[in-house]
């Protein structure tokens, strides 16, 4: 029997890229999925997250919700936006998770690590950008004895074309890949406790683009963003 068979599962960002893609895989897996837009549910709101979550008592609670503008993170507003959603949110949920016993599975990204040398274990700590920072605060409000922190990248497919996007940075390397194969991933983790690493392997940002957009254009990485772009976030994965 799956692990997920019978349990009821709130997921916070469920509207979202990866939201929208674990919805029919934990659907598949037998779970009972109750995935609130954010419109609906503001996780920086104590009043509206307990309520949301004592209403529907879950076994588990999934949060993809966060503020995740890399750039803009940098500036003041964006930074106060970064902190109440990632930071302040994160901390609602986790507690409410914690009021009404259920796990929490936390989903976390690869800018906690530096970004320089690549292959980073769970123990190697270092955020370049204040989303980064803000992600990693996040992290804090979990127990790790019966949580889930999952650090992971993923890319939307569709995101680079003719029309679309056209350039892509190069040297940059990446264990993300694009979002239904990580929210695949995802799921099959759910029965871990801890902090892991979920990705793929090792890949430039430039393959990944190739796959979808042969013509896609080679950039430099920029120098005005207002932060050091990675060189290399790709993580220790664990088989």
């Amino acid at each position: 029997m799956s692990y997920l068979q019978g349990k009821t599962i709130l997921l916070f960002g469920g509207s979202g890229n990866l939201g929208s893609e674990l919805q029919p895989l934990l659907k598949a897996k037998g779970a009972v999925v109750v995935a609130p837009r954010s419109k609906e549910v503001d996780i920086s709101d104590p009043n509206i997250v307990f309520q949301a979550t004592g209403w529907h008592n879950p076994d588990i609670v999934i949060n993809c919700a966060a503020y995740t503008d890399v750039p803009k993170a940098q500036t003041p507003e964006g930074s106060r936006k970064a902190v109440k959603l990632n930071v302040r949110g994160s901390q609602l949920v986790a507690e409410a998770a914690e009021c009404f016993k259920a796990k929490l599975v936390y989903i976390s990204t690869d800018y906690v690590y530096a970004g320089q040398c690549g292959d980073y274990s769970t123990d190697e700590v270092a955020p370049f950008t204040k989303y980064g920072i803000t992600k990693h605060m996040g992290e804090w409000f979990c127990d790790g004895d019966k949580d889930l922190v999952i650090r992971t990248s993923f890319k939307v497919r569709g995101m680079w074309g003719a029309e679309k996007h056209t350039k892509v940075f190069h040297p940059v390397y990446t264990s993300g890949d694009w979002v239904d194969i990580i929210a695949e991933m995802i799921v099959n983790s759910l029965e871990k406790t801890g902090t892991i690493n979920v990705g793929t392997e090792r890949k430039t940002l430039k393959s990944l683009a190739q796959q979808e957009f042969s013509g896609v254009e080679i950039v430099e990485k920029p120098s005005h963003l207002g932060y050091w772009y990675p060189e290399d976030c790709s993580m220790h994965i664990e088989e």
